[in-house]
Formats: C-alpha cells, sequence, structure tokens
C-alpha cells in the first residue's frame, strides 16, 4: 500500500504548501543530511576509511544500473549534468562536416556544449518543434549521412514533452549516429531503459530527491571505446579514455545511495504509477478549464506545462497562495512527484481558475 499520508511526513515543507516544482528542485527527505554526515565521520579515519566510501561508490552503481537496466560497468559520476555533457562533446571525434542535430529550444546545456566545436567545422543543426506531439518525429527526420550527434532532451524541460528514446535510437543506428541524451526531467519519474542509447546524463537534484554538485552518466560500449578525453587528470592518464578525471563528490554520492534505498523501499514502478497519474490528472483538469496545455498526454513524463501569457503574475500569485510553480515565461510549469496529493493538483486547478 502506497501510504502517502506517511510519506508526506519525511517531507516537512509538504504540511505548509503545495510543492508542485519537483522539475526545479525535488524535496530532501528527513534522512538525508544524517547519510551525507556519514561520510566525513568515516572520514575521520583518514586513509583507513577509503575501502568504506570507494565502497559506496560501488553500491551507488549498482543501484542506478538496476534502476537504468545497464551494466554498473558503464556507470560513472560527474559534478552535473552539464559537465557530462560537454566532456563527452569534447571527447567525441568529429571531422570536418560532420553534422549534430539538436532541438531549436532545447536546454542551454544540451546545445552549447557543440557551439565551440563550430570553429573545427562541425555544423549545429537546430531542428525548429512547431507541433510538440511530432518533436521525436522531427528530430529522426532530420538525421541525414553527415549527422553524426542528436544530442535530446529524454523529457523537455519546459514543454515536458517526453521523447521516444526506442524510436530516435534506431533512427541513429540507421545513419552510424551517436545518441546522446540528457535525462534529467526523467530518471526518478519514469522508467528508464537507457541501455539503447549511446550516453545518458543527468544530475541528481530534482526527480532522484538528492543533493547538488553530483550527476552520473552512463556510455555505451561503442560510444566509450572512440573518447578521447580532453580533461585529462591523475584518474584517467593517457592513454585511457575513461571521462572521469579526479575525485568524486562522496558526500553527495552517500546521500544519493540512502536515497535510492528509500526510494527502492517505497517501489520505483509505485512510484512511477504515482507521478504518471498525477500528471494526468493536471492535464485532464487543466484541459477541462480550457487552460492553453502544451504537454501532449500521449507523450508526457512529470512536468505537465501550460502557456500563459502573464505567467510570472500567475506564478507570484500561486506562490502567495501556499502553491509553488516554475515560471519558465510564456509557460507555467507544473510538476508533482509521488509525495503530492490529489488535492494539491486540485487546489492549484481552482487557483488557476480564479
Amino acid at each position: 500500500m502506497f501510504n502517502v499520508t506517511r510519506i508526506r511526513e519525511s517531507f516537512p515543507l509538504l504540511a505548509r504548501s503545495a510543492y508542485l516544482n519537483t522539475a526545479s528542485v525535488g524535496l530532501s527527505w528527513q534522512g538525508q543530511g544524517e547519510a551525507a554526515a556519514e561520510f566525513y565521520q568515516i572520514k575521520a579515519q583518514g586513509s583507513l576509511g577509503a575501502p568504506l566510501w570507494t565502497g559506496r561508490v560501488e553500491a551507488t552503481r549498482r543501484e542506478l544500473a538496476a534502476l537504468l537496466h545497464v551494466s554498473a560497468s558503464a556507470i560513472d559520476f560527474a559534478s552535473s549534468t552539464t559537465e557530462a555533457l560537454n566532456l563527452i562533446a569534447l571527447a567525441i571525434p568529429l571531422a570536418r562536416g560532420d553534422r549534430v542535430v539538436v532541438a531549436e529550444d532545447e536546454f542551454p546545456s544540451v546545445i552549447l556544449p557543440w557551439t565551440s566545436l563550430a570553429a573545427n567545422g562541425i555544423e549545429l543543426v537546430r531542428v525548429p518543434v512547431r507541433c510538440e506531439a511530432e518533436r521525436t518525429q522531427l528530430l529522426c527526420e532530420a538525421i541525414d549521412q553527415r549527422t553524426r550527434v542528436l544530442a535530446v532532451s529524454h523529457v523537455h524541460w519546459r514543454t515536458g514533452t517526453r521523447v521516444d528514446l526506442t524510436q530516435l535510437a534506431s533512427a541513429c543506428r540507421a545513419r552510424d549516429c551517436r545518441l546522446i541524451v540528457d535525462g534529467v526531467q526523467a530518471v526518478g519519474a519514469l522508467p528508464v531503459q537507457a541501455s539503447g542509447v549511446d550516453a545518458y546524463c543527468a544530475s541528481v537534484f530534482k526527480w532522484l530527491l538528492s543533493g547538488f554538485g553530483l550527476a552520473f552518466f552512463v556510455l555505451s560500449e561503442r560510444l566509450a571505446g572512440e573518447l578521447n578525453p580532453v580533461v585529462r587528470g591523475y584518474y584517467n592518464e593517457s592513454p585511457s579514455r575513461a571521462l572521469r578525471y579526479a575525485h568524486l563528490n562522496y558526500p553527495g554520492i552517500f546521500a544519493l545511495n540512502a536515497t535510492l534505498g528509500y526510494l527502492k523501499s517505497l517501489g520505483w514502478q509505485r512510484i512511477h504509477e504515482r507521478v504518471d497519474s498525477l500528471a494526468i490528472r493536471t492535464i485532464t483538469a487543466l484541459r477541462d478549464h480550457g487552460l492553453d496545455v502544451l504537454t501532449p498526454q500521449a507523450a508526457h513524463a512529470g512536468i505537465v506545462s501550460i502557456r500563459h501569457p502573464q505567467a510570472a503574475a500567475v506564478t507570484r500569485s500561486l506562490a502567495a497562495q501556499s502553491i509553488l510553480v516554475e515560471d519558465a515565461h510564456p509557460i507555467v510549469r507544473i510538476s508533482a512527484h509521488f509525495y503530492n496529493t490529489e488535492d494539491d493538483i486540485d487546489r492549484l486547478v481552482n487557483a488557476l481558475r480564479s
């Protein structure tokens, strides 16, 4: 039984607010601070504690591997999604005339790592997306014989549209193209099958409810064997092809490991089903009240977005009523996690009506 009332006791903010902004920052549960502090207790032993903190890294890899349906050996860590994407962009073998395809409205961290490559004759192709329901198909159609990389968000940061990774991966394989995915708005909100892509990267402070300064990335065997890292350090001295170059954020990994254990105890399937149910309720209620919902119901995840000409004023008005959403002008972005209730959604919709 998924006891939401009991779950909400671990998130004190929920007693006084309808927190519908997990896509910006997920709430920390009450046991997370103790988990991070455990690292410093171990570090008090100096180098004698190293087996304990490296063991926690491996345990965290295994938890993520089970969640993403990949091998634990394919997973490593970075400081952020942005760092992971930049490390990949700098290391991937591209030649003059090669193309990198992105959606025109992609998150900056998905686009910007590739822009510096223009000086080397790499062409960045920006695909306009005029219809959210066609986002996956439009990206597939943009892949041609010169395309070597498709960089994409699994779930779009503004519209909440979930692309079809299976369809994109098939289109990429047909053109010998590498599929690089930003999964920060997906992992923790919906089931993820990362084994079919070349790189899957995500920070952990959103739907995985953990801290800043930590992300993970998954590399396919094919891509891992092709990379030539530009950023190097003691951990990846040449001829290593590893992207990680230095120490890890061990306190963050301790907190993530404990949080993954907490979420696993609730049941990943139930969490995903809960997020899906709340998103559908939100989409349906908003449409029933005549609001301009951008997120396609057939391709949604945890984010539901509405277009509104006064998004900033609406967001401020909702905050005054202790309903917290995101102003992404001209969009109001709503993101309910498993700790939210149907009452939270109803409060939001009633406030928007007025």
